[in-house]
């Protein structure tokens, strides 16, 4: 084309652009097949023949680098040749061949059938521009396993919802309130169960007039009235959230509750009571008719003198959650950050306390003898001098407390916690009656105990097969654990929490750094964990280092068949490969969140995530599987490349043979956070929300 035969076109930078593209391109076609011969005019619309597809290719790939089947399966492989520009050539005649036949098959179609347990190496083959140009792939043949077939509750739960509520009936029969209709019963300190009450609301109070006349409150505005039994609803007229009910008979009970919503039940109905703020209110309690206290947000504390709601002068802003004293001279409130304030009959002052935890309930025996908790387990006592610190045994953050007509005591809190405390002050003694917090992880070894951890702190152990509460030194949240044998275990959690068990008890690291550990891996002797932030913490010994990762995207998991030869998997599609002296990160074919990571060796390994995700790395890249399903993939392990189990959310459980994946059945519909082999068994364990665990067999 010239401009003489198109005179209305004009050169462009544009032309001139694909004109010099155009250029460099036939000088590289003639450095790559010479000059041609034919003689052929600029004008001659003919291409010339393009040669012969052999003397294009440059590189032949069969599909991974290794793959497993299982006897009496089969896979069909397509070739991918490509030309010296990595282009792909089309029409390519391949021969194939198996160094194994025994074991392998491959056909001229390149199908490979797997026919005895052993490996077996598929090569393929084609002539290309410089000789003959192969891909090959080694197969591994596993005999045929029937697998996981059955799931068995070994720990199940009454309810994992939050109490926050809790009373006593005098004559040894408790109560507890909570999340979505919760209501807990247990007579004369035999078992607790669930009373039925026909509502999802939350349940915020619980407090009675007599042991039969029992008084709920609850959102949207929720009164319930009952024996203890039965209930009924009582119209308040109100659909603001009630948090807090208490009284002193049947014909004065109060009500308090979102923007500063004070009722009071005159034994007819209920009527509303300025409160003179706006400020919601959170606790109740009284000496007498002309000394009521109520506590809520923003340092409000309200005092009822018989006539009226008045503000009290309290220097502290922080939210009070509850209040209590032994009488109209003796009274304290709770709140955020330790906060504790104690009224003299005419005013509050500030009480110097042994933490920082929010505390949300408050309870006494007398004036001597008054006890607080809140976060994370935390439990005071005052002893009419000063408060102390005592241990619970539990993580779990309290929320209510109850003293039974014996003097022993409840306190109920997150995931269905119910702890008992008998005796007093420092002496004072606390066993969990229940508890179902998620689990999170689980490790066993071979002749050892079992272990899962979960939410709060908490560590089940089970030797034979039941599990059992450990006691264990306050914990932060724990999302992993794993060991080098049973005197050699770690558990790892929120703010930089590592336990380590040698044996006997469990006693507390200090952590390099207070970040969040969310995996764990043991081997060798040594310990790997990793966290937010791109954190990797190593311990050989008795201590921890810190090694660098490389990224700061939040790491959630940590596999290998050694310590020289490491996967970790994270956000954003992360993957690091450790190779016994740095972390590198290696490319992947997504960039959802990996959730969880394992192998069967070095060549041979898995990680799954978000929305189904699977991958599966050959010993040379990452590829993608076919996904399991849509929902989160949490948890993977397995026996062997044609044995491999995942489990997620909505009762996902699946299992690779090989060449795909096959749904499994499961007696659940939650979320399983974590798969375990039972060690020298053929069966393994699965644990999740609300602190259950099941025992899958063959």
């Amino acid at each position: 084309m010239t401009q003489a035969r198109y005179p209305s076109m004009r050169p462009s930078l544009r032309r001139r652009g694909v004109a010099a593209r155009l250029t460099a391109a036939g000088a590289l076609l003639w450095l790559l097949f010479g000059c041609s011969t034919t003689d052929r005019s600029p004008a001659d619309p003919s291409p010339p023949e393009p040669p012969a597809s052999g003397a294009r290719i440059f590189s032949l790939t069969i599909g991974p680098a290794t793959f497993a089947l299982e006897v009496g399966q089969s896979r069909q492989f397509v070739p991918e040749a490509r030309d010296s520009l990595g282009l792909p050539v089309s029409s390519v005649a391949v021969s194939w061949r198996s160094d194994a036949p025994s074991v392998v098959t491959v056909d001229a179609t390149g199908t490979v059938r797997a026919v005895a347990p052993g490996s077996g190496r598929i090569t393929a083959s084609v002539a290309g521009a410089r000789g003959v140009v192969s891909g090959s792939s080694v197969a591994t043949v596993t005999p045929v396993v029937a697998g996981l077939q059955r799931w068995i509750a070994s720990r199940s739960a009454l309810t994992d919802a939050t109490l926050l509520g809790a009373w006593d009936d005098g004559i040894a029969t408790s109560y507890a309130v909570g999340q979505n209709g919760v209501l807990l019963r247990s007579r004369d300190g035999g078992p607790w169960t669930e009373i039925p009450l026909g509502t999802t609301e939350t349940l915020t109070g619980i407090w009675g007039a007599s042991p039969t006349d029992l008084w709920i409150t609850g959102t949207n505005g929720l009164v319930l009235r009952g024996d203890g039994s039965a209930f009924r609803v009582v119209d308040c007229g109100t659909t603001a959230t009630l948090l807090e009910v208490w009284g002193l008979s049947a014909t004065e009970v109060y009500l308090v509750g979102d923007r500063g919503i004070i009722l009071r039940w005159n034994g007819i109905r209920c009527e509303e009571m300025p409160s003179g703020v706006t400020d919601d209110l959170w606790g109740i309690w009284g000496a007498n008719g002309t000394s009521v206290f109520v506590v809520g947000n923003n340092g409000v504390i309200l005092r009822f003198d018989g006539v009226a709601w008045r503000r009290q002068p309290v220097a502290d802003r922080t939210p009070f959650f509850d209040v209590w004293g032994s009488s109209a001279g003796n009274v304290f409130a709770v709140g955020t950050g330790g906060t504790i304030v104690r009224f003299d009959g005419l005013q509050w002052t500030r009480q110097e306390v042994p933490g920082r935890a929010n505390l949300f309930a408050l309870r006494g025996r007398r004036f001597d003898d008054v006890y607080a908790i809140g976060n994370n387990g935390a439990a005071w006592h005052f002893d009419g001098v000063r408060w102390r610190s005592l241990a619970t045994g539990t993580g779990q953050n309290l929320r209510a407390i109850s003293f039974r007509g014996d003097g022993l005591a409840r306190l109920a809190g997150w995931y269905g916690t119910v702890v008992t405390m008998t005796g007093a002050g420092l002496t004072a003694g606390f066993r969990t009656e229940i508890t179902s917090p998620p689990l999170l992880s689980a490790w066993g070894t071979t002749g050892g105990p079992l272990f899962a951890v979960g939410l709060g702190g908490s560590v089940f152990r089970r030797d034979g097969v039941t599990w059992v509460l450990q006691p264990v030194p306050p914990a932060h949240d724990l999302y992993a654990v794993s060991g080098n044998g049973p005197t050699d275990v770690v558990a790892v959690g929120d703010t930089g929490t590592i336990l380590r068990f040698e044996g006997t008890t469990w006693r507390r690291d200090t952590a390099p750094i207070p970040v969040v550990l969310r995996g764990s891996w043991s081997g060798g002797g040594q310990h790997v964990l990793v966290g937010e932030r791109g954190t990797i913490l190593r311990s050989t010994g008795s201590g921890w280092t810190t090694l660098a990762s490389g990224t700061q995207r939040f790491l959630r998991a940590v596999w290998g068949p050694d310590p020289t030869t490491l996967f970790a998997v994270g956000d954003s599609g992360t993957v690091l490969r450790f190779d016994g002296n740095r972390w590198i990160p290696m490319v992947v074919p997504t960039t959802q969140r990996l959730r969880a990571v394992w192998g069967s060796s070095p060549s041979d390994v898995f990680a799954v995530g978000d929305s189904g995700t699977a991958l599966r790395y050959d010993g040379l890249t990452w590829s993608a599987l076919p996904r399991p399903g849509a929902r989160d993939l949490r948890a993977i392990w397995g026996r062997g490349p044609t044995e491999v189990y995942v489990s997620g959310d909505s009762g996902t459980v699946a299992r690779f043979d090989g060449s795909r994946w096959r749904p499994l059945t499961a007696p659940w519909r939650s979320i399983v956070y974590a798969l375990v082999g039972l060690p020298g068994t053929s069966g393994a364990i699965a644990v999740g929300e609300a602190g259950r665990i099941w025992d899958g067999q063959p």
